[in-house]
This record gives C-alpha cells, structure tokens and sequence, in this order.
C-alpha cells in the first residue's frame, strides 16, 4: 500500500502501527550467564519539514503501542519545533535554561564587552539577578522556563525571599540579557517578558524580613556554654541527607555539610557570612604553626584585610578535610554551591543557612538562634573575649573593626554574670 502524500509540516503517525517484537539478552548474575527475553515496540514514520520527506523511527522498552506512539509525536513535536527555531551556537529551545544562563548570559555579563560597558557597581547588581535566575532555572527546558506562569512563579519566589525591588529589577534584567539574547539566537521567538505583564511581586506581609531589622543595639549574643552546646552539636551532626525536588542526595549532603562546617567557622572565628562565602583554596594556610584564614579586602564589608587564626584544633581538622576533598585550584571556593562548585550564591546561601539556625533552635532548645542571623558569633566571641580581659584592640583587629566599633555595636552585656564577678573581687 503506498503511502499518501504528505503536506509540508505533516506527520503519518497516526497512520502508523507500532510493532512488538521479542529480544533475547544475556547478562551475568553472580558469575553465571543469564539468558531471557526483552519486548520492545517499534514504529516508523515520515514528516516534511520543508518539502523534504524525511524516515524516522521510535522505539520503546515494553509492549505499550501508545507510549511508543506518544514518543513519535513528542519527536516529530520538537523536529517542528527545531526547524522553526534552530537556535545558534549549539542552543535551542530543548536546552538547559540554568546552563544557557550561566554559559551565556552570565558570562557576557562578566565580559563586559559593550559598546557603553557596565559600571563595576551596575555590572555587579546585574550579575546577582542574573544569578538569582539562573539559580531557579537549573535542570528546567528553556521551552518549559519561558511560560509565563513558570516565570512570574520564579519572580515571585525571588520576591519572597529577597523582597519585591528584588524581583521586579531581576525581570527587567532577565528581560534584557537573558530572553533578548535568547531572541537574537533563536532560541525561542519572542521575549515573553516584553511588554512586562507578568506578576511578578508578592503583598508585602509575604516578603520574609530582613534578619538586621529591629536588632537591638549592641546585638545579641548567646551565653558561653549555648555557644559552645552549639559547636558540639555541630561537630558530632551527620551531614547525610535524602535527594529532594531537582536535588540529588549527594549534593544536598554536600549542602547540609557546607552549613555545618561554615557555621563552625563563624561560631569559632567569628566571620561575616559573606568573608565564608568568598574564602577561596588560596586563602587558607598554615603559619608559625597556626591554621590561618585570610580575608580579602575585597570580602571584607570594612575593606580592609586580615588574617584569622583558627584556634579550636577541632575545626581545624575539619578544614583540613575540606581542603583534600576540594580540586587543587587556587581559585577553588572553600564552600562551593552544591551544583555548580562556585561561589554560593548570597541569596541562596542566607537562606538555607536561615532554615539550618532553626532548626538548631528546636534542637540545642536556644530560642535565640530563631531571632538572629550570622553576626550572632562575633557578638558572642567578642563579649566571650572581653570577659577574659582580651585587649579591646586586639580584638577589633582580630574581628575587622576600629576600637570604637568594637565597643559600640559588638559586644553584648546583657549577660551580667562576668561584671558581678569583677565587680564582687574589686
């Protein structure tokens, strides 16, 4: 029977028939070999493009003739797709938008190699929404991340945990430097967020509030024995978790392990979040027989570096098997993002660090850690230190701070404990 003519952008998969067929294969179990048998079912079509009547065939695992011919058709679905769209530089529409971000987008970003480049200041705003996206769109189709219901759910949740300016700049950015980009490549047809008709703000009672709002003046610290209760906790924790969502159960191991050797860090040294976060293979040595910790000028929030010994011996055995877990590059983040092994994002990085305080809180049954964010280790060291009679200056130099800083906004005397002593001894 011949087969009919077909128009240009047709299909005869609804003509066609899938056959079953039977396969034998062997495999070895336990050192002897195994034969049995394996069904299959086969189908093969035709479509024309344009013009050009092209043979295809589909094949699937099992004797179910309808998924084999759903299969056709979500092929012949993305050839249609393809030919309207053949993207450009290895792109199309059937990519990874997270990875098309990060390759591309991000990348020219970085770049700056426009007409009019952008402002150190601009350049870095831009690369954090870029980022703040690509975050949400790893693992995701282009095709699927352009729907607008898919992006203005993105949008949102970056105005959830970032706050509603957050959201509406990222969608102006992704606009330009992301579906523009993708427009110019065709990748897909037209930029979805142009005209911006998304919904892409939350009401405020929504957006999570600023961990810094309402800090009582001076800050607050948890007492010597919580913080310690803490550190004990941490070092004695299993760092073991189960896959989730689009998250394998490696990289969410690595994640839960990342919170808890960072928060060690702060707990016991009395880093910014953002110092950790910047740390790099290069900044961790040993000197004059201590395991020394060096901040950056560029990562520190005073601009001006220094150098941090860790003195608890036990993190220090702790970074030291970071380090050997870590690649060799200089360059290599000392707490990498899970996915990607880069910079943990700082967005991203506060938010899961909020979640693990809480639940430390529920744990070690210290209210306290609910209320505060990560500055809560340099209040406590600083006033756990003062206690001990540590000269105001060395600890200044010690924490990144003038003198005066240290005095006025970093040391906790809620705790009257240490000032009734000295106070009953004098």
């Amino acid at each position: 029977m011949s087969r009919r003519r077909l128009e240009i952008g047709e299909d005869n998969i609804a003509e066609s028939k899938p056959r079953k067929y039977t396969k034998e294969k062997t495999k070895t179990v336990k050192g002897h070999k195994v034969t049995y048998k394996k069904t299959f079912c086969e189908m093969q079509w035709y479509i024309n493009l344009d013009g050009t009547v092209s043979k295809h065939c589909t094949r699937t695992v099992g004797n179910d003739t309808r998924a084999c011919t759903q299969q056709a058709r979500a092929h012949a679905r993305k050839l249609r797709d393809l030919h309207l769209l053949p993207g450009s530089g290895n792109w199309n529409m059937y990519n990874d938008m997270g990875e098309f971000v990060d390759k591309v987008c991000i990348a020219s970003v970085k770049a700056n190699e426009y007409a009019s480049p952008l402002r150190p200041r601009t350049q870095a705003r831009y690369l954090r929404c870029l980022t703040l996206f690509h975050e949400r769109t790893q693992g995701m189709l282009i095709k699927d991340a352009i729907v607008p219901a898919t992006l203005s759910s993105i949008f949102k949740d970056i105005a959830v945990n970032h706050g509603n300016p957050s959201a509406k700049q990222s969608a102006k950015i992704v606009s330009r430097y992301v579906m523009e980009v993708a427009r110019n490549r065709q990748v897909i047809a037209s930029n979805p967020l142009r005209p911006l008709t998304l919904e892409v703000t939350v009401p405020d009672e929504m957006v999570k509030p600023h961990r810094g709002e309402d800090k009582p003046e001076g800050g607050q610290a948890l007492s010597a024995e919580e913080r310690r209760r803490v550190v004990n906790h941490l070092l004695k924790m299993d760092p073991n978790a189960p896959a989730r969502k689009r998250w394998s159960a490696e990289q969410m191991t690595a994640k839960r392990l990342n919170l808890i050797d960072m928060t060690l860090t702060q707990a016991t040294c009395g880093l910014r979040v953002g110092e950790c976060r910047l740390l790099k293979r290069e900044n961790v040595y040993t000197r004059d027989g201590m395991f020394i910790l060096e901040v950056l000028p560029e990562a520190s929030k005073t601009k001006r570096g220094r150098e941090v010994p860790v003195f608890d011996e036990r993190v220090v055995k702790r970074l030291r098997r970071r380090l050997r877990r870590l690649p060799k590059e200089p360059d290599t983040p000392l707490f990498p993002t899970p996915v990607t092994g880069k910079v943990w994002e700082r967005g991203n990085c506060q938010k899961a660090v909020r979640a693990f305080y809480d639940e430390l809180a529920d744990e070690l049954d210290i209210p306290l850690l609910r209320e505060v964010g990560t500055h809560v280790w340099r209040t406590t060291l600083n006033s756990e230190w003062a206690d001990k009679h540590v000269p105001v200056e060395r600890r200044a130099a010690y924490f990144g701070h003038s003198p005066e800083m240290n005095r006025s906004r970093y040391t906790d005397f809620t705790d009257l404990t240490a000032l009734r002593e000295q106070v009953e001894q004098g």
